[in-house]
């Protein structure tokens, strides 16, 4: 719209022009030497008008004799330019799909056709080179891909990506510094390097990458919350182990802050307690995290604070204790009527073993009610009917990997074997089973593993 506009006023300039010329009628004398040129205005500004088109056509012209060689080089470079990019986006989709040939070749024929640029044709023949297993090849090209101030960071992260491959962790986080200095908020660095450094054990540092990670968006509020605590009490096992069990209490007190209610922190926190002999401050952490959440597996920490060679009345009285606290736990009702069991009090321990079973009936309850029935009664057809519950009743909840399924005694950060971090948590071994029929093949796998291995 603008634009017709504006061919519409010039036409309009030029239309006043004629009309006023004609309108003022006049002549023009040219007189030189002996010659004399009369004109009529209008021809004369006509004639005029033809010499200045005349001029700027001669001079186009000579002009583009002139600049034909560098015209016509620039014209092949643009042309050499645009053949080598259409090569660079064939080679990299061959190298996406696994064609070595065509990605070989079109990286050749890239470096051809761009020989000054060090930026992707570089990283087009690295990656051919990988795809044909060359790596020494590669290496080279992302080592000069390190020099161009551009495309520095391609190389940076081939040669990354080839120390993972290669299972190579510290060159990998060498490499992933250096990364993270050329861009600081890239989420999918900020996790290679957060991994990395959780992989090295470096706790301090990943708990830095995990506050970068999580404001660059690259982690889960609720994950990051969770493994900020797994780190910090990573730490403090760490720093205990050294003999440091001053900052190893500072870490395990700064996780309670962000997870107070996390049965993990308060399991650290009594252990930390007991190697210090402080059973007074182990037992009194115990019964506040119980009061606000009786998870079982504080019943294993409570068992342990007995005293030495505590007999079963002063085992009963102990767990008893614990059950004044918060009473609402199937377990501790079945270990209370266990500890009523082997003390021989039988109408106590059925009395805890009908309060277990209607909090959460499980086989181990119901393995104990055979037990009671065995001892006291030797009522066969009873003790067979708890047995045949207990065969189909489900089992105890534990820690387990979420990952593989693998059941462990005790919470760690690090889920060994295969070294996954945080997937540790309190359940059914069953439920979870159930829920991902991968992990069953996961657990056959380690089964069959195991077997193996043993002599």
């Amino acid at each position: 719209m603008i634009r017709a506009l504006w061919t519409l006023i010039k036409i309009s300039a030029v239309i006043a022009l004629v009309v006023w010329v004609a309108h003022h009628p006049g002549t023009v004398r040219i007189q030189w030497m002996d010659y004399t040129l009369t004109a009529h205005v209008g021809l004369f500004l006509l004639l005029l008008l033809g010499i200045i088109l005349l001029s700027i056509f001669i001079y186009q012209t000579l002009k583009a004799f002139i600049t034909f060689p560098s015209s016509y080089r620039r014209y092949s470079q643009v042309r050499a330019r645009e053949k080598g990019y259409q090569a660079l986006t064939r080679g990299l989709t061959a190298v996406a799909a696994g064609d070595v040939k065509t990605a070989k070749t079109q990286a050749a024929r890239a470096a051809g056709l761009m020989p000054d640029d060090t930026g992707l044709p570089l990283l087009l023949q690295a990656q051919a080179a990988r795809l044909q297993g060359h790596e020494e090849e590669a290496t080279r090209h992302f080592m000069t891909l390190l020099e161009n101030k551009d495309a520095s960071f391609l190389g940076m992260r081939g040669l990354l990506q080839k120390a993972l491959d290669q299972n190579n962790p510290d060159a990998a986080r060498a490499l992933s510094d250096k990364a993270l200095k050329l861009h600081p908020k890239q989420p999918w660095l900020l996790k290679i390097a957060y991994d990395l450094h959780i992989r090295a054990k470096e706790w301090d540092g990943a708990l830095k990458l995990l506050y970068r990670l999580e404001k660059a968006g690259g982690i889960d509020t609720s994950k990051a919350s969770k493994d900020r605590v797994a780190l910090l009490l990573a730490e403090a096992f760490d720093q205990d182990h050294a003999g440091r069990p001053d900052i190893a209490l500072q870490k395990i007190n700064k996780a309670r802050s962000f997870a107070p209610d996390f049965a993990p922190v308060t399991l650290a926190l009594i252990e930390h307690y007991k190697k210090s002999a402080d059973i007074n401050k182990a037992r009194n952490a115990l019964k506040k995290a119980w009061k606000q959440n009786p998870h079982e597996a504080y019943i294993p920490a409570w068992e342990s604070l007995l005293k030495d060679n505590a007999d079963v009345l002063e085992t009963l009285r102990h767990f008893e204790n614990l059950l004044k606290i918060n009473a609402d736990s199937a377990a501790l009702q079945r270990r209370t009527g266990q500890a009523a069991l082997e003390a021989g009090l039988w109408g106590k321990a059925r009395e805890y073993f009908t309060t277990a079973e209607q909090l959460g009936p499980s086989a181990q309850l119901y393995r104990l009610w055979a037990q009671l029935e065995e001892r006291s009664t030797h009522d066969e057809t009873a003790i067979k009917h708890w047995l045949e519950k207990a065969s189909e009743a489900e089992g105890e909840s534990t820690w387990v990997c979420t990952q593989t399924g693998r059941v462990y005694d005790h919470w760690h950060p690090i889920a060994l074997p295969h070294g996954a971090f945080n997937t540790i948590e309190w359940c059914n071994p069953a439920h979870m089973l159930h829920s991902d029929p991968a992990l069953l093949l996961s657990q056959s796998a380690d089964m069959a593993q195991s077997m193996i291995e043993s002599p």
